[in-house]
C-alpha cells in the first residue's frame, strides 16, 4: 500500500524505537558486526565481500527487528539469539538469492564509478589525480594541487548521473532484501516490485531522505565537536575515545537503518508483515519460531495476487 510523506518522515524514529527496546540482545549483535567487519581489512576481496554478503546479514536484522517489532505485549517472546543475524545464510535457496543481490550491489556501486570517471575523464587528468590521492605526503605538503585539478571541471552532472544509478540500484534492493528473506520471492519479480515500491511512495521516502540527512548533519557536527573536545583534553587517549566513539556510532547507525528498513517494508507490504497475521510468511516463519498456521498461503509462491499492494 502507499506511504505518505507524514509515514516516511517517521521510519527513522520507529525504527530507533525498535532499536532501544533490543537492549542487551543487540548489544550481542553488535559484536558480531564488528567481528565481522574485519573482513574489510583482508587485501583485494574484504571489501567487496562484504558488500556482497550485506543483503544477507541485513534479512537477519530484519528478522530481528520483525520481532522486536512483533511482540511488544509479551517481551518473552521477543527474545532472539545473537545468532540471528545469521539467519539469511541458513537455506541454501534464499542464501544464494540474496548473495545474487549482493552482487548487484557491487556491480550498482562499480556502476556509478564509472559513469563519474567517464564524466570527468574528458575533463580532467585523471593519473594524476590518482597518483595524487596515493600520496597523502603530497596532498599534506601541497594541498592546494587537488583543488588544481578539479579547477574548471563541472562536476555536479557527474555525481547527478552516478547518484540517478546508485539511487535505481538501492530502489531496487531496498524492498528486494525483505522480499527474498521473508516470502521467498524469485530475485528478478522481488526487483521489480522493490522498485516500482519506491517509486510509487517516493514522496514518502523523500521526507525519510530528509530526516535522515538532517540527523546525520547533526550528528556528525555533534561527533565532530566532542572529538575536538576529547582530543584537546585528553590527547592521545581522547584520540582512542574518539575512533571507540565512532565504531559505536557506526553501528548504531547500521542497526538504525535495518530498523527504519523493516517499519518501511512493514508499512509498504503490509500483508503477513508480522506473526499470525492472516497473509503469513509461509515457511519463512519457522526461522524465527513462530507458531502460524500450516496452511496459510506462502505469498512468494503467486506474486501476482499482491499486485493490490502497491497503489498508484
Amino acid at each position: 500500500q502507499a506511504a505518505s510523506f507524514t509515514d516516511g518522515a517517521r521510519w527513522l524514529t520507529d525504527g530507533a524505537n525498535l532499536v532501544g527496546r533490543g537492549g542487551g540482545a543487540l548489544v550481542r549483535v553488535a559484536a558480531w558486526l564488528i567481528v565481522l567487519s574485519l573482513l574489510q581489512a583482508v587485501p583485494l576481496i574484504g571489501l567487496p565481500l562484504m558488500i556482497v554478503i550485506s543483503p544477507v546479514l541485513t534479512g537477519g536484522l530484519l528478522g530481528i527487528f520483525r520481532r522486536l517489532d512483533g511482540n511488544t505485549a509479551s517481551p518473552e517472546m521477543s527474545a532472539f539469539p545473537s545468532t540471528a543475524l545469521f539467519d539469511g545464510f541458513r537455506e541454501a535457496s534464499i542464501r544464494s538469492r540474496l548473495l545474487g543481490l549482493g552482487g548487484l550491489l557491487l556491480l550498482g556501486l562499480l556502476a556509478s564509478l564509472l559513469v563519474l570517471g567517464a564524466w570527468l575523464s574528458p575533463q580532467m587528468d585523471l593519473e594524476a589525480l590518482n597518483a595524487l590521492m596515493a600520496d597523502p605526503q603530497r596532498m599534506e605538503q601541497e594541498p592546494d594541487a587537488l583543488f588544481a585539478l578539479f579547477k574548471g571541471v563541472n562536476l555536479f552532472g557527474g555525481i547527478a548521473l552516478a547518484a540517478a544509478v546508485l539511487a535505481l540500484v538501492l530502489g531496487a534492493l531496498y524492498f528486494a532484501v525483505p522480499l527474498v528473506f521473508f516470502w521467498r520471492w524469485p530475485l528478478f519479480a522481488a526487483l521489480l516490485w522493490s522498485l516500482r515500491a519506491a517509486l510509487v511512495n517516493w514522496a514518502a521516502f523523500l521526507a525519510y531522505g530528509l530526516v535522515l540527512v538532517g540527523v546525520l548533519f547533526l550528528a556528525g557536527l555533534l561527533f565532530i565537536m566532542l572529538g575536538g573536545l576529547l582530543t584537546l583534553a585528553l590527547g592521545a587517549f581522547g584520540q582512542l575515545m574518539v575512533q571507540v566513539l565512532s565504531v559505536l556510532i557506526s553501528l548504531f547507525v547500521q542497526l538504525l537503518f535495518a530498523a527504519a528498513q523493516w517499519r518501511a517494508f512493514h508499512q509498504v507490504f503490509p500483508a503477513g508483515s508480522g506473526p499470525g497475521d492472516s497473509g503469513g510468511f509461509g515457511a519463512a516463519d519457522d526461522r524465527f519460531g513462530d507458531s502460524t498456521d500450516d496452511s496459510t498461503d506462502d505469498p512468494s509462491k503467486d506474486p501476482p495476487d499482491r499486485s493490490t499492494d502497491l497503489r498508484a
